[in-house]
């Protein structure tokens, strides 16, 4: 399958990515040129999330990274060394030796790999380095294919791993010290930067999303992805997402009974994340505060804290939706907010006693 991604569908390299794992993963391999910390957390929480922390914790994980230009965090590199069963080759290490991160032949594979319990792979390879933006904002290409033979995928990473050495402690501080004394390349340095802040937002001037909901302007339906603001969510969970009126209809549901004094079920959108499957959680018009509001699962159901986040409800094949929890000011929830901006698809979520916003991609 081609995969696209662009500023005006950001995230689709992270959800191709999530599209591959599943419960039946059992080996984690990644080439890729450059990686941030940002990067790496978003992979290796799609596959914790998919597989559980224990499970997570057994399966072999193998990172193919270079020191090439200084691009790849030391942190990064820091956080999979501190994985259980995780080894990290790097390419460059002949040119660390002589003080320089320049490359004499450039290492840059971008290449994702799930091995699964039927001795097959499912393989993502394109132009995505593992960073914050080759996973959410960049303009980038790749191919995703299931069920690649085994020896194929592993004959594949041994020769990708031409001329690398295992990365130990010593190694990583020598690479941490040269970075420092030597600054990256400004050409080719937002690669590794985080993602931009969106502009900031000037009270008045973002549409009202009921208002273009009801005069039809905007039908949510049309859209693979909604994401809210979620801050100061209600219950005592702080689980209980409000939306505006109309906003059922993103998930296809048909509800007008704006006129009922008191609390009305709409429906129960199925949500998952990775192998997690939440059917039973209620989306409910409320007439107290004449706002439909949905109980997202909680910590104890196999949720996520929601304070100071960035909640995505993501479309998928099946019917059901991905539910996707990142920090505002997370690089994949800056991508969201930027790319319904430059679509107009930004609205104000109410008019009272909330300034929170949503975006329809």
């Amino acid at each position: 399958m081609l995969i696209i991604q662009n500023s005006t569908a950001p995230g689709n390299i992270r959800h191709a990515i999530v599209d591959l794992v599943g419960q039946n993963t059992t080996e984690l391999r990644v080439a890729s040129a450059y990686v941030t910390r940002s990067g790496s957390n978003i992979l290796l929480d799609a596959v914790a999330n998919s597989l559980g922390g224990e499970a997570f914790a057994a399966i072999p994980k193998l990172l193919i990274t270079s020191f090439d230009f200084g691009f790849t965090e030391p942190q990064a590199l820091r956080d999979w060394l501190d994985l259980d069963n995780a080894s990290v080759l790097v390419a460059g290490t002949q040119r660390l030796e002589h003080g320089s991160l320049i490359p004499s032949r450039a290492f840059h594979p971008k290449m994702y790999a799930f091995g699964k319990n039927d001795d097959t792979f499912n393989l993502l390879i394109g132009s995505a380095n593992l960073t914050g933006r080759g996973l959410s904002v960049n303009s980038e290409v790749a191919w995703t294919q299931q069920s690649v033979a085994s020896g194929e995928v592993v004959s594949a990473f041994t020769r990708t791993g031409h001329e690398t050495m295992a990365l130990s402690n010593e190694l990583l501080a020598t690479y941490e010290a040269t970075r420092q004394q030597r600054p990256q390349p400004g050409a080719v340095g937002p690669e590794a930067e985080p993602v931009e802040p969106p502009a900031p937002i000037i009270d008045g001037d973002l549409p009202l999303f009921r208002t273009v909901i009801e005069t039809g302007a905007v039908n949510p339906g049309d859209h693979n992805a909604m994401w809210i603001q979620g801050e100061g969510l209600q219950g005592g969970s702080q689980n209980q997402l409000e939306l505006p009126r109309g906003g059922h209809t993103f998930f296809g549901f048909h509800f007008n009974q704006y006129d009922y004094p008191h609390n009305l079920t709409i429906g129960h959108p199925p949500l998952r994340s990775a192998a997690r499957v939440w059917n039973d959680r209620p989306l409910t018009w409320h007439g107290n505060n004449r706002m439909e509001r949905l109980n997202l699962p909680t910590i104890a159901q196999g949720g996520f804290n929601y304070a100071d986040s960035a909640v995505m409800f993501r479309r998928l094949p099946d019917g059901s939706f991905e539910l996707i929890v990142t920090p505002w000011e997370s690089d994949l929830a800056r991508s969201w907010r930027q790319a319904s901006a430059q679509s107009e698809l930004l609205f104000r979520l109410g008019t009272i006693a909330t300034n929170r916003i949503v975006g329809l991609i």
